[in-house]
């Protein structure tokens, strides 16, 4: 019962506190001015999360001193009790715990826009540390710690050199409260950027070649068939009447098995003319063109394309 009345309590606190706290303000960061401020009446707090056994950063600050505002009991870590929850605390007790509300200043800078307060757990404490937004190679900025973990609420003690410090603007004092240090910020250490790599599967890839078994020699293309038919010149006759052999010539000696091409050669020899007596010869009618009866004069010739 007394685990879920705190689970309330934060809730109520967080509700209260985001109806109170206004937006930032257009004006930029550096245009703020911090004022010093009495440090017993600030307290920053672990405040339970709504899940997960996580922390946030709650500051509560005494404004009147009609009431306490916070009660604190134990050592290692300080249990707090959020006293503001059990009465109307407007103009008594101030409150933030936002980005809002609060921020860090180093060196007379405003932070506010470049690292976020948060409540880590580490080593068995829970630890207030201010996070880069952007850079996240830029180290942590730690600021204190609870020395130790409980239940509820736990207060942060401060690390030596930091302090609370109200912001102020053109002399007029508002109600953001900074964790102060007069330190420099830390300088992020450079990163070297490496060129972009292609992954593998992003580069083109050679054609793809079917794999050859082993030992076994690719065959050349069969070639193809083709029937070559040719011509003879005129006047191949020889006198008498007589057709010229031809002769056909020897294929060469190939070392490797390959299939020969079939020529077929059409000769067109005319046919000789029977002499009259007397020398005279006679008149016959024209002779019949070889092309009509080709099939008595094919003369088959092997060729074997040369390599």
């Amino acid at each position: 019962m007394i685990k879920t009345s705190r689970w309330l309590q934060a809730a109520v606190l967080a509700t209260a506190s985001f109806f109170t706290v206004g937006a930032l303000s257009p004006i930029t960061a550096a245009d703020f001015d911090s004022t010093e401020v009495t440090a017993e009446k600030f307290i920053a707090v672990a405040t339970p999360a709504y899940s997960n056994n996580q922390h946030q950063l709650l500051i509560i600050e005494q404004i009147s001193s009609t009431k306490p505002c916070w009660s604190e009991s134990g050592s290692n870590p300080v249990k707090v009790e959020p006293l503001l929850l059990n009465f109307d605390f407007t103009g008594i007790c101030g409150r933030s715990n936002d980005s809002n509300a609060y921020s860090i200043r180093m060196s007379g800078q405003d932070l506010g826009l470049d690292y976020i307060l948060r409540v880590v757990e580490r080593d068995g404490d829970l630890v207030l540390v201010g996070t880069s937004r952007t850079n996240y190679a830029a180290p942590e900025i730690e600021i204190g710690k609870t020395q130790g973990i409980t239940d509820g609420f736990q207060k942060i003690i401060l690390n030596p050199g930091w302090r609370f410090t109200r912001r102020s603007y053109q002399g007029k004092l508002l109600g953001h409260i900074y964790l102060t240090t007069d330190s420099a910020p830390p300088v992020a250490k450079n990163s070297n950027t490496n060129p972009q790599t292609i992954p593998p599967s992003a580069q083109p890839l050679p054609p793809s070649v079917p794999p050859q078994p082993t030992g076994v020699q690719p065959q050349a293309p069969t070639p193809e068939r083709e029937l070559i038919f040719t011509k003879p010149q005129a006047g191949s006759a020889t006198p008498g009447g007589q057709t010229p052999t031809t002769d056909t010539p020897s294929a060469p000696t190939t070392t490797s098995p390959e299939r020969s091409i079939p020529v077929f050669v059409v000769p067109t020899t005319p046919q000789s003319e029977p002499t009259a007596p007397g020398g005279e010869t006679p008149a016959t009618s024209p002779q019949t063109p070889p092309s009509e009866n080709p099939s008595k004069s094919l003369v088959p010739m092997l060729v074997v394309p040369a390599k």
